[in-house]
């Protein structure tokens, strides 16, 4: 009788085994996406911000994105009502992961190099998975911070060219608004993660790319006709593509991996969005690629593996 009702069962527990692997997968797979997206897309940004000023660029990324994204959430019927006990979640993590991230982060640009603001990122996954575990209740393994570690030592290896002691945590207002924006992108991530049980991804990341694109337009909408008249075909080609890959698409990718992993699992994609960058920069703009940089996103990939190879 024992044996005949593991036989039974064994089906069934390996088809929802097999479930999970694939949900899983498909998860690495969004994360992935969305972060190759982001690092290809600052070479091709920094093109056009020598022609439009940051807050018509956001314009234009955001107002494509959301498009994008609207389109897509008709055409695949999904829905965009959210109950009233939501609302205000989902619009406060759409106005602190789109708005007032872009707004620091752009701004934090300026007053400082983009080394120490790479360095200073790497405490988003640590952080975000300090917030998941107290308000997600998350479980955080030993082997993930294990993992974290190695690929936090990575990237600090990796976007100081293998001198660590030219990096400072708090230089100057840069490095401040940098810091600030680890915890605006780590808050955004924890407050959608906790809607995502209940909602589609695709719907939620038009909201959040609409209430941005509404926000950067209501500020400095009256720029945009004086300012596209330096546009050439080319330039308007990239604005729309960043609009369509990195801002639409890549807002949904990262959410619909948010939705199959543990928010610090999806936060640690991050650590390889520095290498694409510099891999995209090296390929399009010539940019310097050295060995010990090689040597260092090694470290990164490994940090990354050990703690995706844990268990959401």
């Amino acid at each position: 009788m024992t044996d005949l009702t593991r036989g039974e069962l064994q089906p069934e527990s390996t088809a929802r085994g097999n479930h999970n692997h694939r949900y899983r997968l498909v998860g690495l797979l969004y994360g992935l996406a969305a972060i190759t997206a982001w690092g290809c897309y600052f070479p091709f940004a920094k093109l056009i911000l020598k022609k439009l000023s940051p807050i018509v660029f956001l314009i234009f990324r955001l107002g494509i994105g959301a498009m994008i994204l609207v389109t897509l959430s008709v055409r695949l019927r999904k829905s965009f009502r959210v109950k009233k006990s939501d609302t205000a979640g989902i619009i406060l993590a759409g106005l602190v992961g789109v708005v007032l991230h872009q707004l620091i982060q752009l701004t934090g640009l300026k007053h400082t190099t983009a080394t120490n603001t790479g360095w200073i990122l790497t405490l988003i996954p640590p952080l975000t998975g300090l917030l998941g575990w107290i308000f997600l209740k998350e479980a955080v393994s030993l082997k993930q911070i294990a993992g974290l570690v190695i690929a936090m030592i990575g990237l600090s290896l990796f976007v100081s060219r293998g001198k660590p002691t030219s990096l400072s945590l708090v230089r100057n207002y840069g490095d401040v608004l940098a810091l600030t924006s680890v915890a605006t992108w780590s808050v955004y991530t924890v407050l959608t993660k906790s809607r995502l049980t209940r909602y589609d991804p695709l719907p939620v990341s038009a909201i959040h790319m609409g209430l941005g694109f509404a926000f950067f337009f209501l500020i400095g909408g009256w720029r945009i006709a004086t300012e596209v008249a330096f546009l050439g075909t080319e330039d308007w080609v990239t604005i729309v593509l960043i609009g369509i890959v990195p801002s639409g698409l890549a807002y949904y990718w990262w959410n619909a991996a948010l939705k199959r992993m543990t928010s610090v699992n999806t936060s640690t994609f991050l650590f390889l969005e520095a290498v694409v960058a510099s891999l995209a920069g090296f390929l399009l703009l010539g940019e310097r690629f050295t060995l010990p940089m090689v040597a260092a996103a090694g470290f990164i990939i490994l940090g990354v593996y050990i703690t995706q190879a844990t268990r959401d």
